[in-house]
Formats: structure tokens, sequence, C-alpha cells
């Protein structure tokens, strides 16, 4: 490489899907679409004018029937018969943001209804994951006979907990999202769109889309037995589709099908919701009721603050929070949530930065993973603290806490699956389960070193040249001939933005003008700037680029002209709409 050649800023393979012209023109004709968004709806596989179409306007109307999914009659039978006998009726989720969504999901509708049911999550550090009998089981009061169990967003792979609950009389019904084990739980039911014999069309829906379809069909199921008088208007679900779009988008499933629709009708619901725990979390957030959110408001403002509940305690007021119509309630509970989740963004700094310091005193940047263990560092961060990592050096990362027995987290890269890894050095390892992308582990700390021996050695065995590189999806090459009216309107028309669905990145033709540059944030690790392109007619846009800070020397007095990958977002300020530049990649001379 010479002198003259470019190379990613962070380390990137920038590649360019390729969209056939002949769809391309069939969708523009077809739909009165631009061109640019009809390259894109290309690329991601929607060559038909009807598949486009669909995409492009999702509507509840096109929601399959609750009765599609497997066991859903069974299940919604049973709840009528518990209603009816005036059962006890538990509702228990997972402590993340799909599990805690999806518990208040129940939790409103089966109130609403008029019928009484507790909730309960199991605790991160004292509980574990998964389902608890015990937890269960105290739930009751006052000599209860046990009752009916709905879990939500967990239960699938705990059989030995159903088998207990079983034995000791609970009724239990299992709706989950995870890949189902052999053998399946001994639930009375079961819901989950990936077991066996499921017609589901939608397999990823989270955790609270199969909660919520359980709503549905329980609804549907009480009107048809005649539970409302006449003159009495069932519940509209409608209004719980905020919740739903809160934890879709947590949970980073694709944003496909079922999941768009639901998203893209949740985020117009949570513009104006009536749930008072999630107006108070959103006038904490500084997003005020009425104005559009986005994908980002709920990944990087909601969710976490809603994650922060069981990261660093106890999960059940989060769900609480969502499922309370107590004004005085849900306003203490936001305001503990919103110090829970400060909290744990001041340590999750503070632990990132030590463990950099770890790897750097250890000389581990040349090996092919990072292996970090602090001995006090909060449990509940672990996965958060490996994710940053990841992001800073683009390489899997291990971080364990503790003394003795370790508890740890893993994520990976594209190309290197974690999983599989694990497995080579099973021997090394107590416990460990995930998947290809993440993982959760236990070891001896005397294993400590033994096992940065083989898990480096595991996962060189898989790395590539290509693995190496993460790679970056140009979805568009902008010329001077591209209207920037369209490009603009491509954030409406493809949202909501997420997994498998991601935000079109662009580039130009031509090296982009930057002017001033400035390095800003409370690390001092984020670049803002001004930037315009051939194209442009003068126009220049506001720019930020989070983590580029040092991309500023690249710039002569505040300025240079760099060939960049962004993408367009509004932002909504007093009233107004304002397009800014994110930047995601430069390619800046390389020192070879």
């Amino acid at each position: 490489m010479t002198n003259n050649a470019l190379k990613s800023f962070i380390n990137k393979e920038w590649t360019f899907p390729q969209a056939s012209p002949q769809p391309v023109e069939i969708l523009q004709a077809a739909l009165h679409i631009s061109a640019p968004l009809a390259k894109i709806l290309v690329q991601r596989g929607l060559v038909s004018p009807e598949k486009a179409q669909e995409f492009l306007a999702p509507s509840l109307s096109q929601l399959p029937q609750p009765w599609i999914m497997q066991g859903m009659r069974e299940a919604v039978e049973l709840i009528f018969q518990a209603i009816t006998e005036k059962r006890s009726i538990v509702v228990y989720g997972d402590y993340d943001v799909d599990g805690v969504t999806a518990t208040a999901v129940l939790i409103l509708f089966l109130s609403e209804i008029g019928v009484k049911c507790h909730s309960c999550h199991p605790n991160r550090f004292t509980h574990g994951y998964g389902l608890k009998a015990d937890l269960v089981n105290e739930t009751l009061i006052d000599d209860q006979p046990p009752g009916l169990l709905i879990t939500v967003d967990c239960g699938i792979s705990d059989v030995l907990e159903v088998q207990n609950l079983v034995r000791s009389g609970w009724q239990v019904i299992i709706t989950d999202h995870h890949q189902p084990p052999e053998p399946l739980p001994p639930a009375h039911v079961i819901l989950n769109p990936w077991q066996k014999g499921c017609q589901f069309p939608s397999k990823d829906l989270a955790g609270v889309g199969v909660s919520f379809y359980l709503a549905m069909g329980i609804r549907n199921h009480l009107h048809q037995m005649g539970y409302w008088p006449a003159n009495v208007t069932p519940p509209n679900l409608k209004k719980l589709l905020d919740l739903v779009a809160i934890g879709t988008i947590s949970d980073m499933v694709p944003l496909r099908g079922v999941n768009r629709v639901l998203t893209k009708a949740g985020l117009e619901v949570l513009a104006h919701t009536e749930n008072p725990g999630l107006r108070e979390l959103l006038s904490l957030c500084h997003c005020p009721v009425g104005q559009p959110p986005n994908t980002e408001d709920i990944a990087f403002q909601l969710g976490p603050r809603l994650n922060a509940a069981g990261r660093m305690g106890d999960a059940k007021r989060a769900s609480l929070l969502l499922s309370s119509d107590d004004q005085h309630l849900v306003k203490y509970l936001a305001d503990i949530i919103q110090q829970e989740n400060i909290a744990r963004r001041d340590l999750t700094s503070q632990f990132v930065v030590e463990a950099r310091g770890v790897i750097e005193a250890q000389n581990q940047l040349d090996n092919s993973c990072l292996i970090i263990h602090g001995h006090n560092w909060h449990l509940g961060l672990l996965g958060i603290i490996a994710s940053r990592l990841v992001d800073q050096f683009a390489k899997p990362v291990f971080v364990f806490s503790g003394t003795d027995t370790l508890k740890g987290s893993a994520r990976s890269i594209p190309g290197i699956n974690i999983h599989e890894s694990l497995a080579a050095c099973a021997d090394e390892i107590l416990t460990f389960g995930g998947h290809s992308s993440a993982a959760g582990l236990s070891l001896k700390e005397a294993n400590l070193s033994t096992f940065r021996e083989r898990i480096n050695q595991a996962i060189q065995r898989q790395l590539t040249d290509k693995a190496i590189k993460i790679p970056l999806n140009i979805a568009l090459v902008i010329s001077p001939q591209t209207a920037f009216t369209d490009l603009e309107a491509l954030g409406d028309q493809l949202a909501p933005f997420g997994q498998e669905n991601p935000e079109p990145i662009f580039t130009t033709e031509e090296p982009c003008r930057l002017r001033n540059m400035s390095v800003i944030g409370k690390e001092r690790n984020h670049l803002r700037f001004l930037v315009s392109w051939d194209g442009m007619k003068g126009r220049w846009l506001d720019g930020i680029g989070f983590g580029f800070a040092k991309m500023v020397e690249q710039s002569v007095n505040g300025e240079a002209r760099l060939r960049l990958a962004f993408s367009l977002k509004k932002n909504y300020f007093n009233g107004q709409n304002k397009t800014q530049v994110t930047l995601h990649d430069a390619l800046i001379p390389s020192a070879d």
C-alpha cells in the first residue's frame, strides 16, 4: 500500500450491495417512488411491487390471526377457565426490557378486563436467569392454592422448574420466543413460534410480541363467549402497542413482517401514549409526548432506563412502572430508575476505562481476542462493557468479575462464532450458553490463564482476513445529480430501523468538504463538524461523529476533504425538523 492509499478510520471493510436495474425500474414505475428508495428496496430483497408496498405501508390489517399460533386456543381456554373460577394468575417475566414490557402488556390487559393477577421477575444476582419455582410459590398469600402461571419471554428451557410447579398444582402456560430445546418442559400449553408444528408466519417475534398475541387471543375468545354486555366496548389493544414497540426494538429482533407492523404502529401510539409510566420516562429522556419517537430513542433512551432496573437491582420496579396508574408511585419509580441508569452509565464508563488499562498493561492487542477480569466489577454491566470494548477494538471480548468462581459475558464480531469457540474449551468452563455473537459463562479463577490461551487458539482458528474487518454496507453512492430531498425522505419511508432493516448508509462520488471540525463530549471523544458535497449547491449540514474525535487530526485549521460513510437523521427541535449527518466511517491516508 502506498502513502496515497486510503484506509478505513475504524478498520471496517466498505461493501456496496448491488441492485439489478430492471426490478429498480419496475418498482419506480409501479409505486411512483424515487430511484434511491427503489434501489434500497431491491437490495433488501423487496423486488415485487406487492411486497415493497406492504413494507412501505405497514398496517395492522396485515397481522395474521392469533389462532395460527400453535397452542393459542388451548391457552386462552385455560385462561378463561382460571378467570371464571377466580383462580390466582401469576405473570412471570424475564428481567430485561422485553421481559418487563411483555409482563406489563398482560398485566394491563387482564386488569382492564377485571382480572386480578400478580407479576414477578427473577433477580439477576440472587436468582439468575429463567423460571424459578420457589419465586412463583412466594406470590401466594393467605394459604391460596396454586393457580395459573403464565411465563413471558422465558420458561422454554426450564424443564425441571416446570415439573416442580406442575407437581405442586400449578397450571403452566409458557410464552417464549427463544429456541425450544429437546425435550420441551411439561407445561399445559406452550406458545412459541419456533416450536415444531407451529404455522405462525413470523417466527422472530420478541417475547412481548408473543405476549401481545396472547392478549389478542384472549380478547377474541372472551368476545365470542359473550363476556362483555352489548353496551360495553372490549379493551382496545392498540394502546398497548407502545410497550410492544419498546420491547421489540430493545430485544433486537428483525424488524420485518409482523415485527415491523407492530413496531411502526407502536411508535405512533408512543407519540401520544396514555401510559403514565411511559409519559414519565419520556419526560426524563427529554422526549416530550407528542413528538414522534424513533428506534434510536428506544435503543438509547427508554430501553437502557428500563434495563437499568434489572441490571442494578429488581426488574419488578420496571414492569410496575409500566403497569401502574398510581401517579405518585409512577413518579417515584421513574425517579429511582433514572438514578439507577445514571449510576449504571457512570459505572460502565469507569469500568471501560479500567478494562482498557488492563488490556494495555497485559499487551493483549495482538491477541485474537481480549480477556479482562475485574474482581469487583458489577455483574449486571459485564455485557455492556464487553460490547463497548468490541466497538473500540473490533475483536471478540470476554469480561469477567468475581473471585474464585468468575462470572463472565462475551461479545463477538461478524465472522467469529463465540459459542463455537467456547464449546472447544468446554472442559475449562463450569457453565456457558448463548449464541454466535454473545454468550455468558462461568469458570474457576484458577483456570483463567489456561482458558485465555485456549480461547485465543480457538478463535484464531476461525479468523480469516475477511473476519478481521467488520463490513460496512454502503446502500447508496450519491452523485451530484442525486436530489437531496429524495435522500431526506428515505428516513421516513424506510423506518423503523433495526435488525435486518438498518438505516441506509451513504457515501459520495467525490470527497466531502468538512469545516468547523471540533472535539466535543464529556470525555472529549466525539467530533462535531459542518459538511457539504457536490450537488448540495452550497448547503452545509451539521454533522456528528460519535467516537471519531481523533479524526480532527485529519483537518487543517478545522477543514478537510474526506470520503465519508454517513447517514441522515432528522432532529426535532423547537417544533422544527433539522437534517443532520451522522458519521459512520471515513477513508483516511494510510500510514503504510
